[in-house]
């Protein structure tokens, strides 16, 4: 079925992808500014949440980390580099390649992300209270096939 792109006279879109685009970017801000919230009391905000988050499963370069964030890399490293200078993390040699270091978590970097996701339980709890765990599973697994979509679009149009 083809979808005309076109715009209200109020400037909203009409077809659905637009629609839907416009609203996860809107969430995508309200999620960074609630995370910003939780983290400001910790003396950290979303930006470097989410890379202590994803060292903390493993340690991971910064190209690596952007890619999967949908961020440039050289945010990234910016943030990557405050955290090493304030000792939450550290470059580590990469086996898999001398030039891409490695960024892991330092105990004090552990303990930051421990606190950051004390308060962010907090705060899941109390949102936890006007959602069902169904309905964020059921927008979880259609963002995922959406992304599952665009990602192959990518990777398509790469050549």
């Amino acid at each position: 079925m083809y979808y005309n792109v076109t715009m209200r006279s109020t400037g909203e879109p009409t077809d659905p992808l637009s629609k839907f685009s416009l609203s996860v970017f809107k969430l995508n801000g309200l999620l960074m500014r609630n995370g910003d919230n939780i983290t400001k009391s910790i003396g950290q905000s979303s930006a470097r949440w989410q890379v202590l988050g994803r060292i903390g499963y493993e340690p991971q370069t910064v190209a690596k980390m952007a890619r999967d964030m949908g961020h440039a890399r050289q945010s990234v490293q910016r943030v990557a580099d405050v955290l090493v200078n304030e000792k939450l993390a550290v470059y580590q040699a990469n086996p898999a390649d001398r030039r891409a270091q490695l960024l892991g978590l330092t105990p004090k970097g552990a303990k930051t992300l421990a606190d950051i996701y004390a308060a962010y339980g907090a705060w899941s709890q109390h949102i936890m209270t006007k959602l069902s765990p169904e309905q964020l599973t059921a927008a979880a697994e259609a963002l995922e096939s959406i992304g599952q979509i665009l990602e192959t679009d990518i990777n398509n149009n790469k050549e």
